[in-house]
């Protein structure tokens, strides 16, 4: 009754765990058959990617999931409880699961490189607003649709496999030493483990792997890009703030780079706009503000650079450009990475007060800047 039990146990761990490998490998899958080829101005273009089987890698996966957990099984009947020769016992406690991490990892990493040929196109890139919620929705939706073709790392795929053999090596120790009730499950506990680190190498592996098409289609750093918006969202006198990517599309595929923020000012929204880059999370490196041209005056543009630190001022045909002083008293000498608002709001605050200097006063402009404290 009790192998019987067991048995049962280790095929149930099977069952799960090959169902997890097949839904990540296969994951996206109907997307990437239909997108074989796509349409372009109601045409049909044939796909720059061509996605080859992978099914004999997948054969592999489950069949290194089968000897893990046999392995799993053999090692805790065989080894547990530790006899008198404890160090020598324990090698297979350490050497069989780093062997089946290796060819694991191995397996992941040719499937990822073998599983498309790719030849890159001429992306024709254009500009799309997004808001917080898109984008959101848009990383879900490209992590699913584009398994194959995106690089992606995660931190805990890499570091759970090492947490799983320093468990498995000190599980004898435990067991034989402290707790010597607790073997029947020591010994049900090693082919789960032995399984779950192949299952997580193997899927680390496939997902963090770059092939041929990896560099089009990673996402960009995003993740920064959505702290900005949400932080410059807070700035007195902003009324619009959303995520902007260069995007491009062909054959049923997207791409995307050069995540942004752009930015609209309350109550001169057509007026122009301001848009920020950042290279790290909860900074700003770089910053860009218009106000465009109208019949009388021609437009007039500002940046603020993180390796500058000043506002600086360009107006046609002036190309040159020249400093301009920050119109909101502060004690600090210059404006770093980390002052998002106070970049941000002094932008406004010069957008707001060139705006006055050409067209005359505006009751809406003077109220932002007396909330903004601006002269």
């Amino acid at each position: 009754m009790k192998t019987g039990c067991v048995l049962q146990f280790h095929l149930i761990s099977f069952a799960l765990c090959s169902n997890y490998m097949s839904n990540l490998v296969f994951s996206g899958t109907l997307k990437e058959q239909s997108d074989r080829f796509g349409t372009v101005g109601g045409e049909m273009t044939e796909s720059p990617v061509v996605y080859r089987s992978i099914t004999v890698y997948q054969l592999l996966i489950g069949f290194l999931l089968a000897l893990n957990i046999t392995a799993g099984v053999a090692i805790g009947q065989a080894y547990l409880p530790l006899p008198f020769d404890i160090w020598f016992t324990l090698l297979p406690f350490l050497v069989v699961p780093v062997l089946m991490v290796i060819a694991a990892y191995a397996i992941g990493y040719t499937a990822k490189k073998k599983s498309i040929e790719y030849n890159a196109p001429d992306w024709d890139y254009k500009p799309v607003q997004f808001t917080v919620e898109d984008v959101k929705q848009l990383i879900k939706d490209h992590h699913r649709d584009y398994l194959r073709l995106e690089s992606r790392s995660n931190y805990w795929l890499f570091h759970i496999p090492i947490i799983i053999i320093v468990t498995i090596y000190a599980l004898p120790f435990y067991v034989s030493l402290e707790n010597p009730w607790l073997l029947p499950a020591a010994q049900l506990m090693l082919p789960v483990l032995f399984a779950l680190n192949h299952v997580v190498t193997s899927a680390g592996a496939f997902l963090a792997t770059s092939n041929d098409a990896s560099d089009d289609f990673t996402l960009p750093l995003i993740r920064e890009a959505l702290w900005l918006v949400r932080e410059q969202y807070r700035a007195t006198g902003v009324s619009q703030a959303r995520v902007v990517m260069n995007r491009a599309e062909l054959g049923g595929l997207r791409v995307f780079k050069d995540p942004r923020v752009i930015l609209r000012v309350k109550s001169f929204e057509k007026r122009g706009y301001i848009e920020s880059w950042s290279a790290d999370l909860k900074a700003i490196n770089r910053l860009f503000f218009r106000l465009h041209e109208t019949e009388a005056n021609s437009q007039v543009i500002w940046w603020w650079h993180s390796w500058d630190r000043n506002f600086r001022k360009y107006t046609s045909p002036d190309d040159e450009g020249y400093y301009v002083r920050r119109p909101i008293p502060s004690e600090a000498k210059e404006l770093g990475v980390r002052d998002v608002l106070a970049v941000t709001e002094n932008a406004i605050a010069i957008f707001l007060l060139e705006i006055i200097r050409l067209e005359g006063e505006s009751e809406a402009a003077r109220s932002i800047l007396s909330e903004l404290g601006a002269g």
